[in-house]
């Protein structure tokens, strides 16, 4: 495979650098502008909630599916729910075939963490019965086009599919599981919306949600999810080193973009209204 960043890295690093430091950026944002957010919720039809979201060029598709499972010994009234990535190579030619890598993890990992720290699902309205059944939630991710900054566009997707779920409400009878042909949904599951804002660190400038060009350079990332009061997770990567006044300035912002893309975003219209 191609070394694309140190192709990248000659081509455009100083230019991409020089308009940094003019607090511009090659696509025309400024340092702490995201690049066009478009959703589409219940796109896939099989699926028990779904979103198809596009940050710029960078485009996930996610979809929600369930089984009906034994609790966790030691969560015996609360329901699972598992989020996964998958790169899939038509995306990109830096991605492969083959069992997960780190970039698939991590955004897994991180989409995770920040809406599982946030309390956004209602874990205990999963349960059935307890000590019994519960639901388990597969959360599923698929990077249809990598043009940077897939956590960010995953986070939206993740939350935006929980928001849209629907599942087919069960309870225990005298012969086992029954459904009882309502649905469970979205405006139940979900209490938080948290969202996950990605910097890139170039020397020492750093700027929001970099595209794929500015993220092969970047020194390093991080990530803070967000609810509208508090930070959640953080998540570094890369060589750079955050001074603890820049994680603080970071934490700081990232409430504040947050509060701003949740009111513009308005994702509770996504939800699904079906009983």
């Amino acid at each position: 495979m191609m070394d694309v960043k140190r192709i990248v890295s000659r081509i455009e690093k100083n230019y991409i650098t020089s308009n940094l430091k003019k607090e511009q950026r090659i696509d025309g944002r400024g340092l702490w502008e995201y690049r066009d957010l478009k959703i589409e919720s219940n796109t896939i039809s099989s699926a028990e909630g779904s979103a198809d979201v596009s940050l710029g060029d960078t485009r996930i598709l996610t979809g929600l599916k369930y089984e009906i499972g034994e609790p966790f010994p030691d969560l015996p009234d609360e329901g699972v729910c598992t989020i996964m990535a998958e790169l899939l190579p038509l995306a990109s030619p830096l991605f492969e075939r083959g069992p997960p890598d780190e970039q698939s993890i991590e955004l897994a990992r991180v989409v995770d963490r920040g809406i599982r720290h946030a309390d956004c699902i209602q874990t205990k309205k999963l349960c059935i019965k307890e000590n019994e059944a519960v639901y388990i939630l597969f959360v599923d991710m698929y990077v249809l086009n990598h043009d940077g900054n897939m956590i960010d566009a995953g986070g939206v997707s993740a939350l935006t599919t929980l928001i849209s779920a629907h599942l087919p409400e069960g309870k225990i009878g005298d012969n086992g599981l029954e459904w009882t042909g309502k649905y469970f949904t979205g405006d139940e599951l979900v209490k938080e919306l948290p969202l996950v804002m990605t910097y890139g660190k170039i020397d020492d400038i750093i700027f929001l949600d970099p595209n794929l060009p500015e993220e092969l350079l970047c020194d390093g990332k991080i990530s803070i999810s967000v609810t509208e009061k508090k930070i959640t997770s953080i998540q570094k990567s890369g060589a750079a080193t955050f001074s603890i006044d820049e994680i603080k300035m970071l934490g700081k912002k990232s409430l504040e973009i947050g509060q701003n893309l949740r009111k513009e975003l308005n994702l509770l219209q996504y939800r699904t209204s079906i009983k």
